[in-house]
């Protein structure tokens, strides 16, 4: 919860988390579906007991300051003032999550504050018959080798519209294949989630021109010897606009291995 308070003392105007469930019903807040990376336990989140999960620490890896910080419920986050959701529909895309996310988000009085996005189009159709008034956020699916640009370009808009999503949300990597002015028509939004490079930064100024938009606050940094921009990347003058995230550190550029074509790394 520190970093969505942190991001509340901030000022900023949404907040984007993954919820899964745990094996004996309960919704929580939380990226990955492995606990071990960012806690001190092991072993699936959905394959767990609540009562497991809430033992753990999911502040420990950022130092002593954090170590009492608690795997949120799905109800705590969503009792936070001031903030649109954007929620993304993870764990085992079972009937009991999505029915128990649409009962939480209800209860909370919050569903019109609301976005659903995920890689599980089934649990989002069904969030949409549940919670028409929330909005539906669509992954930019990956152009795969076989596809040529046009041919990519009309079945994102195809997708989009056909879909009814409210948001198309692209990878910096992708952005210069989108047809934004054909999603734009639509009437729908065009957001890419983070510029975390140099590269994607600069990709994502081009793109603006074509009306897109991110989702992120802009921060401030310089280049240090330290911290050289990636190898290819264009160096920006110092004090160049960059986003970090938000232990300093900046984050890796999704789509490592081909921006362009194939499967894009995980946020």
């Amino acid at each position: 919860m520190a970093s969505f308070l942190g991001a509340c003392d901030l000022g900023v105007d949404g907040i984007e988390f993954d919820v899964h469930q745990t094996s004996d019903g309960h919704l929580v807040v939380m990226h990955d579906y492995d606990l071990a990376r960012t806690t001190d336990g092991s072993g699936l989140v959905h394959e767990r007991e609540l009562s497991y999960v809430r033992s753990l620490s999911a502040g420990a890896w950022r130092g002593e300051k954090y170590r009492q910080e608690k795997i949120p419920l799905l109800e705590e986050v969503l009792a936070l003032g001031g903030f649109d959701f954007e929620l993304e529909v993870k764990g085992l895309p079972t009937q009991s999550l999505v029915t128990g996310i649409a009962t939480a988000v209800r209860a909370a009085g919050v569903a019109d504050r609301v976005k659903f996005t995920g890689h599980h189009l089934p649990a989002l159709a069904t969030q949409r018959v549940l919670i028409p008034e929330a909005r539906l956020g669509l992954f930019v699916p990956p152009c795969q080798p076989w596809m040529s640009d046009h041919l990519y370009q009309q079945i994102v808009v195809a997708f989009a519209s056909f879909g009814a999503f409210d948001v198309v949300q692209c990878y910096t990597p992708l952005l210069s294949m989108l047809d934004v002015d054909g999603v734009r028509k639509l009437g729908l939004q065009v957001l890419t989630p983070a510029c975390t490079t140099t590269t994607s930064m600069l990709r994502w100024v081009a793109t603006w021109t074509r009306s897109a938009q991110t989702t992120r606050r802009v921060c401030w940094r310089c280049w240090t010897p330290a911290e050289p921009a990636r190898k290819g990347a264009t160096q920006l003058e110092p004090d160049a606009p960059a986003v970090r995230r938000p232990g300093g550190s900046p984050a890796a550029e999704p789509g490592q291995q081909d921006a362009r074509r194939g499967s894009l790394a995980e946020r």
